[in-house]
Parts: C-alpha cells; structure tokens; sequence
C-alpha cells in the first residue's frame, strides 16, 4: 500500500472506527459517514425510468434513517 492511501486509511479508521462487521454495524457506518446527507439522497438507486421517464425507486438516507430508527427501538 503507498503512504498516500495508508495515510488516507488511517485517518478514515480514526474518523470512523473499525470496519464493520454485521449488517447493523453496516447501516450505523453509513449512516455516519453520510451524515450530512439531507433525507432526500437516493443512496441505493434499485430501477430507473422503469416506472416513467424521470422515476427512481430505491433507498433515500431518510429510508435508512427511518430503518436505523426502527432497529433501535
């Protein structure tokens, strides 16, 4: 690994922690590391333009928050 990405490595492992290892620690990881994503984002993009010229469907960062909420309770 050349010192530019290691130096990119370790200053991301110290912003976010460790890799993550589940699904729940998945979610929780990018949840942070988008965090100042506005609701609206459309993170995982699933069909486009199936449904109409123009419509998206898939995962928003407000649906992941929503998930993340829901985990959590």
């Amino acid at each position: 690994m050349s010192r530019a990405m290691d130096s990119i490595r370790r200053e991301a492992m110290e912003q976010y922690g460790d890799a993550p290892a589940t699904a729940e620690e998945a979610l929780a990881h990018v949840l942070t590391v988008y965090a100042d994503e506005p609701d609206n984002r459309l993170m995982i993009e699933a069909t486009n333009g199936i449904y109409g010229d123009g419509v998206r469907t898939g995962l928003t960062m407000g649906d992941l928050r929503a998930l993340a909420a829901r985990l959590t309770a």
